[in-house]
């Protein structure tokens, strides 16, 4: 008797483990302007039966449309139904079918798209540009009230990808969003530091940067011939959250014991300069703000290509949460067509790189304008 009632109380225990996972993504980077729209695409593959599925969404945006640095994020969430095997377009923008379900999908069987905005709108609802990030979790509900359920998603069934619209030029670039791997209930953690039993990374692809341990590197194109831009969002073991704080910056040492900041120019001459870039919430800047105005004109001199080492710390200041982890892609564009050597480029150049991590022992320690001719979007 005894033997039963434990074997009862651990199948319940499975299944409340079970029923608390959640699987949840992040779009790291998401941007809204009446000339650029960002496309959020779904996938949930959670099969609720004999419950219901939602998706939760969850908006963290700038305060104002200056999008400062280090200007916080405000929070505006919601939740709308979903289905088994379910693909979910929309507009975060709001520039398109007024950020409801594009290709005229209104959902499957009884499902339908309802929120709590106007036109069932699952757009940002506040004016541009404004920069934002996105999570988005899968809730397997017996209440109505979003974001207050008790069961959740089983892990590794969301998918989403991101795409971002230069409507006026016609160009594009887009990521995948960031899913980890998580323990049972850990849905709104999306550092890399924890592990599942099986010893797997959380961040499988490496697809957030650990200042603590970690580094990456980032090849710089010609300031004269193409833009470039790093879209960074800090993240944490808590992501709902908008005010997380991080610096990034360039070195051109991975030695163990000493560490230049600086770039790399094309004849392996570290440009050398000490300057770090604090970040809150998300941003998305010119490369040119992360260099010393100095050591900037002296690398657009050179007219080639630079590299360097990237690594992050904690930024700290009033109100701000301090990481050192971060998520970074490279943008590189051009709006108008531009020359490489003799070979002329037309039209609009839009390359994006999500720049992965790897580990390192190196102990990296942690302004200027640039491209003066090209057209300030993104």
């Amino acid at each position: 008797m005894r033997k039963g009632l434990i074997a009862v109380v651990m199948v319940f225990a499975l299944v409340m483990a079970c029923n608390v996972q959640a699987d949840s993504i992040l779009f790291p980077w998401v941007i809204k302007d009446n000339a650029i729209s960002t496309l959020i695409s779904l996938v949930n593959t959670a099969d609720p039966s004999p419950m219901k599925v939602r998706y939760h969404l969850i908006y963290e945006y700038k305060k104002t449309t200056a999008n400062g640095q280090t200007e916080k994020c405000e929070e505006f969430d919601f939740c709308v139904p979903t289905s088994y095997n379910d693909v979910l377009v929309f507009d975060a923008a709001g520039n398109f079918n007024n950020g409801a379900a594009l290709f005229g999908d209104t959902g499957g069987g009884s499902v339908t798209y309802k929120t709590v905005q106007a036109n069932n709108s699952l757009a940002l609802p506040v004016d541009g540009p404004r920069r934002a990030f996105l999570i988005v979790t899968n809730e397997i509900y017996t209440t109505e009230h979003c974001g207050n359920s008790v069961y959740v998603g089983i892990d590794d069934t969301l998918y989403g990808e991101a795409m971002v619209v230069d409507i006026a030029n016609g160009a594009a670039w887009g990521y995948r969003a960031y899913n980890p791997y998580r323990y049972a209930g850990d849905w709104l953690n999306f550092s890399d530091n924890g592990v599942d039993p099986a010893a797997l990374p959380s961040d499988a692809y490496g697809e957030v940067l650990d200042g603590a341990d970690e580094m990456t590197q980032v090849v710089l194109m010609p300031p004269n011939n193409l833009c470039t831009k790093m879209f960074v969002t800090p993240v944490s073991a808590m992501q709902w959250a908008g005010n997380l704080g991080s610096s990034v910056y360039f070195f051109c040492s991975a030695d163990d014991n000493t560490t230049f900041m600086g770039i790399f120019d094309d004849d392996e001459n570290c440009i050398s300069f000490d300057k770090k870039k604090n970040i809150v919430c998300t941003d998305g800047s010119f490369i040119s703000h992360y260099v010393s105005s100095g050591a900037w004109i002296t690398f657009v001199n050179t007219g080639g290509p630079g590299w360097a080492y990237v690594s992050a710390d904690g930024y700290s200041a009033l109100g701000v949460t301090p990481t050192e982890e971060v998520t970074i892609g490279k943008l590189e564009y051009r709006v108008g067509g531009t020359q490489i050597d003799s070979g002329s480029i037309v039209g609009t150049i839009n390359n994006f790189v999500w720049l992965t991590s790897h580990a390192t022992e190196a102990e990296a320690t942690s302004g200027g304008t640039g491209c003066s001719d090209c057209e300030n979007i993104y």
